[in-house]
């Protein structure tokens, strides 16, 4: 058998899990300093003569070995670059390199000794690692290895890693030909598996001379960071790029997943892995607070069916420190998408004209990533361009997600064109938080001074992006609809030649391009801005309990949003609460409405009073309920307990708020370990994320429970307690950018 072959059980380690050929890095250029796999696996040979950099700067010529320093070093990517093969090295920045070891930091080594220091860091061909699940009939001289450490990366001078926690849940959803290894320790699957994702192991091909067709096999493999811009609040920021992510696997979707996911390729990236050419300032490294947040919030995200990148482990080094407003401790969170290409990708080679990068960049999204076939094009005439049908996808899938956000409550605080994916999915967890008194006008990310990103404004920071890449690609779908309506008989999609934009920016031909493709993007936008409401619409259908639509709908949904806003009352709590409405006439109605425009006991608080709102209206609410009553009765003759189980399962219990968030983060670090102890909190509330619609003693107004029902045990009462509503101080919190 050889390391590539299932085990019994059908699964594979992460070492054995074959690479997709619909990885990015087989369809876009390269940073011209790093072209190749083989490139980043030399670097631990470079050999820094003497004089080295002694003379000033180092200008490299054609030719000249690329030093390691220039693989961390802050710099722009030229010649069309789509990202860099880099490896994970999260260590502390700026790194200390000394002259002599044994010598006080002085920063004063010789530019030489920095090289082969950084050198001793790069993973070697010297150091294969071989899966360990592997037969042990297997030839070490006829395998080939599919990963590379190094000397140091074995050693004690590399930082100790812990894992925290590890997502099965998700990888039986999406990767369910991975082997996680066993709980049980010295577990050789699971330590590789763990080293892999704290980037002391790094996933790596070869290039094989002898590969005919094999596309992965004649090119090797190697980890990547994006190169992309963005417009940051507004402004356009230039060359930004995942200055701490790096992919680290592309692996192909297995049958089952790409049905319900549409994915042909998962992508695996490590966040906070060290710095890479992107890094600019920063030391590339994200703090634990920060990866809690992300590992957590995206599965909370996912479990509402919000499309979303997803979380598989999270590992914790303790030993990393990291200054941001405060010394805080290393943590990597293993994230997992279809595609990682962001609208900034296409921004980011329009403004510096790098034309057959962006055509690239487009037949990826549209071939690889959307799976465009020229067995069936979208149309005839200007429609089937290429380009234009990426934008039209593009603008649909995230037109579908920012009605996800809105219709459950869920800021992302920081919605710049670099933070957007094509593929429409939720990335970049930032200074998010899910609603918890309904205010329209929330801010959730304190560095928002201006309020760009507040909830209300979602939508149309969301469009912003779109218009963004709509301008990007206005020149590329202008020349393919000109092209079109020349072959007015084809039916193939029509592309872009290489070379296409010649020489001259500025040229006629050019102009009469972009202008030609604005207009097209005009159109993209007014269908962008009706896909969004008719699904925005059709989920606050369901989270009302109807089957139907009507006309009235949306004025019914904006009374009750308004109202919710005007009462001050809890976003999900009133949802989940509104399943167990009967009757305006039942002689229930008064105690479900007393229950309903009350406050939810605060976390912490012993008394167990309750806080009447003092803006509330009972006329108002009353005059609300007998129209949705009214909207009901035209529904049918479903029963109320139909509804209810219907409603149930769109209206989560739980919702990962902010003082959970800071709890579970603050008992991780201080106290992670021991029964009620970081981790088994973050188990639990991880747990409670991906399964929010359970009822977690639901309180039941028929039986005149107005806070908690029946909860006999010990973890039947904490999971009750964190669907509370928390202490007043953390109600709106804002998080910080800082990560």
């Amino acid at each position: 058998m050889s390391s590539n072959a299932s085990s019994s059980s059908g699964k594979r380690s992460l070492l054995s899990l074959p690479i997709s050929s619909h990885a990015p890095i087989y369809h876009l250029p390269p940073d011209p300093l790093f072209p190749t796999p083989a490139s980043l696996l030399h670097l631990a040979e470079y050999d820094a003569p003497p004089e080295f950099g002694q003379d000033g700067p180092v200008a490299l010529k054609e030719g000249d070995p690329v030093p390691p320093s220039m693989l961390r070093r802050s710099r722009q990517i030229r010649r069309g670059g789509c990202f860099t093969y880099v490896s994970p090295l999260p260590i502390e920045f700026p790194y200390d390199i000394r002259e002599d070891k044994d010598e006080e930091r002085t920063n004063s080594a010789r530019p030489s000794t920095i090289e082969t220091h950084l050198a001793e860091y790069e993973i070697s061909t010297k150091h294969p690692v071989f899966d360990a699940a592997a037969a042990s009939t297997d030839s070490a001289t006829t395998r080939r290895p599919t990963a590379f450490t190094s000397a140091v990366r074995e050693s004690e001078r590399y930082p100790r890693a812990r894992l925290l926690s590890l997502n099965r849940t998700f990888a039986a959803d999406w990767l369910p030909q991975l082997d996680l290894g066993s709980d049980t320790p010295g577990d050789a699957t699971r330590q590789q598996l763990v080293d892999v994702l704290a980037g002391r192991t790094v996933l790596a091909r070869e290039p094989d001379p002898t590969a005919q067709e094999d596309e992965v096999a004649k090119n090797g493999f190697a980890p990547w960071s994006l190169c992309y811009a963005g417009h940051q609040f507004g402004s356009f920021a230039g060359q930004l790029g995942d200055g701490r992510a790096i992919s680290i696997m592309s692996t192909r979707a297995a049958e089952e997943v790409g049905a319900k996911t549409g994915y042909r390729a998962i992508e695996l990236q490590l966040k906070g892995a060290g710095r890479t050419p992107y890094s600019r300032f920063a030391d590339g490294l994200a703090v634990l607070r920060s990866s809690i947040r992300e590992y957590l919030g995206a599965e909370a995200v996912a479990a509402l069916g919000v499309p979303t990148s997803r979380a598989l482990a999270l590992v914790h080094l303790p030993d990393v420190k990291v200054r941001r407003e405060t010394m805080e401790n290393a943590a990597i969170v293993t994230r997992v998408a279809g595609s990682w290409i962001r609208i900034g990708s296409f921004e980011q080679q329009a403004y510096r004209g790098e034309y057959d990068s962006l055509r690239a960049l487009s037949r990826y999204v549209a071939r690889e990533v959307f799976s465009f076939s020229d067995e069936n094009p979208a149309g005839t005439g200007p429609s089937r361009s290429l380009g234009l049908n990426v934008l039209r996808e593009v603008a649909r899938r995230n037109a579908l997600m920012v009605a996800g956000w809105q219709t459950y409550g869920f800021c992302h605080g920081v919605i710049n064109t670099d933070n957007v994916a094509i593929n429409g999915s939720t990335i970049d967890y930032g200074p998010y938080a899910f609603m918890d008194i309904f205010d329209p006008s929330h801010i959730c990310n304190h560095s928002d001074d201006l309020g760009r990103y507040k909830f209300s404004n979602q939508p149309t920071m969301v469009l912003f992006a779109i218009q963004k890449l709509g301008e990007a690609m206005s020149e590329l779908i202008g020349a393919e609809v000109e092209l079109a309506e020349k072959d007015a008989e084809g039916t193939s999609f029509v592309e872009v030649p290489p070379g296409w934009a010649g020489d001259e920016d500025g040229s006629e031909e050019m102009k009469r391009w972009r202008e030609a493709g604005l207009k097209e993007v005009d159109k993209v936008k007014n269908d962008f801005i009706q896909i969004f409401r008719d699904e925005y619409e059709r989920l606050m259908r369901l989270r009302l309990g109807f089957t139907t639509g009507e006309e009235g709908d949306f004025q019914l949904v904006s009374r009750w949003l308004d109202l919710l806003a005007q009462s001050q009352l809890d976003f999900t709590a009133s949802h989940r609460l509104l399943s167990q409405f009967v009757s305006t006439s039942n002689s229930s109605f008064e105690r479900f409405l007393d229950a309903f425009l009350q406050s939810v006991t605060a976390a912490g608080d012993s008394t167990g009073s309750t806080t009447s709102s003092t803006t509330n209206s009972r006329s108002d609410w009353t005059g609300w309920f007998k129209s949705y009553e009214e909207r009901l009765a035209r529904e049918g003759s479903s029963s109320t307990l139909d509804r209810r189980q219907r409603m149930n399962r769109v209206n989560p219990r739980f919702c990962l708020r902010q003082w959970v968030l800071e709890e579970t983060i603050r008992k991780c670090d201080r106290e992670p370990d021991g029964p009620g102890g970081g981790i088994e909190q973050l188990e639990r509330v991880l747990e409670m994320s991906l399964n929010p619609f359970e009822s977690y003693g639901d309180p039941e107004i028929a039986k005149g429970e107005t806070e908690v029902g029946a909860c006999p045990t010990k973890e039947e009462q904490e999971r009750q307690r964190l669907c509370g509503l928390g202490s007043e101080e953390l109600l709106g919190f804002q998080c910080s950018c800082s990560s």
